[in-house]
């Protein structure tokens, strides 16, 4: 059921994306794509189409977007409860042991450095 959802989703924010770059806007609305939607629809009718097509696509868009929160929220499972419980244990297991490996026991970078001699001033 999320597939399917999440299919309708994105579908539904595609078509979203080209009815809003369709419609036609107080500046003359595709002058760059080659035209007006006037040119495409015809004088006066494509308006009320893409303004209702937009909307009922924008109410799809909320409500999978609703829908696949709420799924997505009830769902308490982890990456990790897909592995095999023997890879989830040894993964567990060689952590500590990484840990423990390292030296404990470190000088200081200042003490290694040799000190320098000055020479006598004359």
């Amino acid at each position: 059921m999320l597939t399917f959802i999440s299919v309708i989703h994105i579908l539904a924010a595609l078509i979203l994306i080209g009815l809003v770059l369709a419609q036609d806007s107080k500046s003359g609305g595709m002058g760059m794509l080659g035209g007006g939607s006037s040119s495409v629809f015809g004088a006066s009718g494509g308006a009320n189409i893409l303004v209702k097509a937009t909307r009922t696509v924008a109410i799809v868009f909320a409500a999978t977007c609703i829908g696949l929160t709420i799924m997505s929220a009830n769902s308490t499972k982890s990456v990790i409860d897909a592995l095999p419980a023997s890879v989830a244990t040894d993964a567990a297991q060689e952590a500590p042991a990484a840990d423990m490996a390292a030296p404990q026991d470190s000088a200081p970078m200042a003490e290694e450095a040799p000190a320098k001699e000055e020479a006598p001033a004359q």
